[in-house]
C-alpha cells in the first residue's frame, strides 16, 4: 500500500499526536474517512435554460409566434365590433402587416382606421337605412372625444337627426375643454354621410375604458347598446347591393346671358347676351350689335340716334320705332 493511497484513505490519523507533556498517544483504529464528493446544484433558471437549449430552433420560433398571435388577437369586449371588423377583413379592407402576417388586432386604431373609413366611403348609401333613434342616442350626450374630425362628424350627425347643438354642448361634460362648443357648421359643411357615423362608432368602440372594461360614466350603457346595434346593422347592410351613386352636386353658376323677348313674334330667345348699345330691329326683331347702323338681317335703318351710345339696353328693354 503506497503512502499516497494511505494518506487519501486514512488522512492525518496516520500520524502520532503528542501532548504538551510529551507523551505520545497511539492510534486505536485506522477507520478510513469518507472520500470527498462534489455535488453540482443547478438553479431553476439554469434548468430552464438547459431545456431551452435542448429544444430546436423551430420549436422556439413556434412558441414565440403563438404568444405573439395570442396577444394580437385579443378579443374586443363587443362581439358586434369583432363581427364588423371580420366582415371588413373578408372584403379586403385591411392590408397585411409589414411582416406579412394575416392578423387583425381588434383594438388597434392604427390598423383599423383606414379600412373602416374606406368601407364607409364605399357604402355612402348605408346612412339612410340606419336606426334614427339609435343614432340620436349615440350623439345626444356629446362627442366621443375632442379630435376635430370626430367633433365635426358628431355635429353633422346631430344636424341630421335634428338634435339642438346648443342643448347638447351645454350639457356636455367636455364643455370646458372643447374649442368647438356651440359652433354651428356652415351649410356646405353640414351634410351628414356614412363616414361620419362610422367614425363616431369607431372611436366609441376603441375607447380605452371600453377596451379595458373599466368603470364608465353615467349614461354610457345606453350609448354602448345603441352603438352595438348600429354596428350590427352595418354588417347586415354590407351584404346588400349598393345603391346607384347619387348625382354629383354642381353649384349653380350665375347665367350672364340675358333673355331677349321677341315682342313681335312672341318668342323667347335664350343665351343671348345684350351689351351696351346693342339694339333690336323693329322690323324683323333681329338683335344687332351697337356698331351696326342697319339691321344685318333685313337692312332696316337703326332707330338709335347717332351719339346715343350712352344709353344702356337692359333686360326686357326695347326701342320704340315711332
Amino acid at each position: 500500500m503506497s503512502s499516497a493511497f494511505k494518506f487519501v484513505n486514512f488522512g492525518t490519523s496516520l500520524f502520532l499526536r503528542t501532548t504538551n507533556n510529551g507523551h505520545p498517544h497511539k492510534i486505536i483504529s485506522f477507520k478510513p474517512i469518507p472520500s470527498l464528493q462534489f455535488h453540482l446544484n443547478r438553479s431553476s433558471s439554469t434548468a430552464a435554460a438547459a431545456a431551452a437549449a435542448a429544444a430546436t430552433d423551430d420549436d422556439i420560433m413556434e412558441t414565440l409566434n403563438s404568444l405573439q398571435q395570442e396577444n394580437k388577437q385579443k378579443q374586443h369586449p363587443w362581439p358586434e365590433w369583432v363581427t364588423f371588423v371580420d366582415k371588413l377583413k373578408s372584403r379586403g379592407y385591411f392590408m397585411e402587416t409589414s411582416g406579412g402576417e394575416d392578423i387583425i388586432a381588434y383594438t388597434d386604431m392604427n390598423q383599423l382606421k383606414d379600412g373602416c373609413l374606406s368601407f364607409a366611403r364605399d357604402r355612402y348609401d348605408a346612412l339612410k337605412s340606419l336606426s334614427i333613434p339609435d343614432i340620436q342616442t349615440v350623439v345626444e350626450s356629446g362627442c366621443p372625444n375632442l379630435l376635430r374630425k370626430v367633433v365635426n362628424s358628431a355635429k353633422r350627425i346631430r344636424a341630421y337627426v335634428q338634435k339642438d347643438e346648443g342643448d347638447v354642448c351645454s350639457a356636455c361634460t367636455q364643455l370646458g375643454s372643447c374649442d368647438r362648443a356651440h359652433v354651428i357648421l356652415k351649410s356646405n359643411e353640414a351634410e351628414c354621410r356614412t363616414i361620419d357615423i362610422v367614425r363616431v362608432l369607431m372611436f366609441h368602440a376603441l375607447d380605452p375604458l371600453v377596451i379595458s372594461e373599466g368603470e364608465e360614466s353615467p349614461g354610457s350603457e345606453l350609448i354602448e347598446a345603441s352603438a352595438r346595434k348600429l354596428l350590427s346593422e352595418l354588417v347586415e347592410l354590407s351584404e346588400t347591393p349598393r345603391d346607384p351613386a347619387p348625382p354629383k352636386h354642381t353649384p349653380k353658376t350665375s347665367d350672364k346671358k340675358e333673355r331677349v323677348v321677341d315682342f313681335m313674334g312672341g318668342l323667347l330667345r335664350e343665351n343671348v347676351e345684350m351689351k351696351r348699345g346693342d339694339w333690336t330691329c323693329t322690323k324683323c326683331n333681329f338683335m344687332n350689335f351697337s356698331k351696326n347702323k342697319r339691321c344685318r338681317k333685313c337692312g332696316e335703318q337703326s332707330a338709335k340716334k347717332d351719339g346715343d351710345d350712352s344709353i344702356e339696353v337692359k333686360k326686357r328693354d326695347w326701342i320704340c320705332s315711332e
